[in-house]
């Protein structure tokens, strides 16, 4: 496997499939070194493949609809883009899980339109499905918003911009990404070759949600929430110069809840929160007690 965004590639048949592993193998060192772009990658240094099915509708906003100097674009002149969702998770002991309640909303710098079989000569661009920071360059911090500034933006997937993203709305994603994770973490206590919890330790995670609309269905249900990746080393500088201060109340965050008790030798206050509960800007999302491992 890759990461950065390298060797992600879109297709519909086993005949696309094959060509994908051609141009893999048709590549080397040099003509990495001559297109600095490329998100191609040698069949030589790979040792998975990951097919993961392709959400062919993904909610899609404007992240500009409302500038960042307040001004309100036209209706006429919105255009739907794709983005993905990161929030900050912290694993405690063996085993809470929090997730950071200030949850970035990730976007693409150009606009959305589903993906089409392209000409061998032009290539398939990515930077319109793929929202992965390092393939969009172009994104700058007008592209990195707070998911809770977009509410109230007009909803392009589907409706032609009739509705609104709703406070409601909005909750109804948290919940989800919530519930994701607890099950997520729960399934990986499974496996202690690949995850062990430890008491008196902690590990932060950045995981990344993506959010497919479908509006025929009931408004209850018109959002469904998709994880993308679990990333052990997060990159904490997406959010840009604008956004720092939640990195600031994610660490005391995480020293209220992590680092106090330990000191004080006591972990009664953070124990007795109840998962579903908020403090700190923290939501707990699970609170089990992993086999085999005893609490200090």
């Amino acid at each position: 496997m890759a990461d950065r965004g390298n060797g992600i590639r879109l297709f519909n048949n086993k005949d696309s499939l094959y060509e994908i592993f051609e141009e893999f193998e048709g590549r080397s060192d040099d003509d990495d070194e001559e297109d600095g772009c490329s998100t191609s990658v040698l069949a030589s240094q790979l040792r998975y493949f990951v097919i993961q099915e392709y959400i062919a509708t993904p909610l899609l906003l404007d992240p500009n609809e409302i500038s960042l100097s307040g001004e309100v674009k036209p209706m006429q002149e919105l255009r739907g883009h794709k983005f993905h969702l990161r929030t900050y998770v912290v694993a405690s002991g063996a085993l809470a899980v929090y997730m950071y309640k200030r949850v970035l909303a990730l976007f693409s710098c150009e606009p959305y339109s589903p993906p089409r079989r392209s000409d061998p000569g032009f290539p398939l661009s990515l930077v319109p499905h793929l929202t992965n920071t390092s393939l969009q360059t172009q994104r700058e911090e007008k592209g990195v918003r707070l998911l809770d500034e977009l509410k109230g933006r007009h909803i392009l997937s589907g409706n032609e911009g009739k509705l609104v993203l709703t406070e409601l709305d909005i909750t109804d994603i948290q919940e989800q990404m919530a519930h994701i994770l607890a099950e997520a973490f729960r399934a990986a206590t499974e496996q202690p070759i690949h995850f062990q919890p430890l008491p008196n330790a902690f590990e932060l995670y950045g995981v990344d949600f993506l959010v497919s609309h479908e509006p025929d269905k009931l408004s209850c249900c018109q959002f469904q929430v998709n994880i993308l990746e679990i990333n052990a080393e997060p990159a904490i500088e997406l959010t840009g110069a604008r956004l720092t201060w939640i990195l600031k109340d994610l660490f005391k965050a995480i020293e209220a809840i992590c680092v106090e008790p330990f000191v004080r030798g006591s972990s009664d206050r953070v124990d007795s929160w109840e998962v579903g509960e908020v403090h700190y800007e923290m939501r707990k999302c699970l609170d089990i007690r992993v086999r085999g491992i005893s609490r200090c």
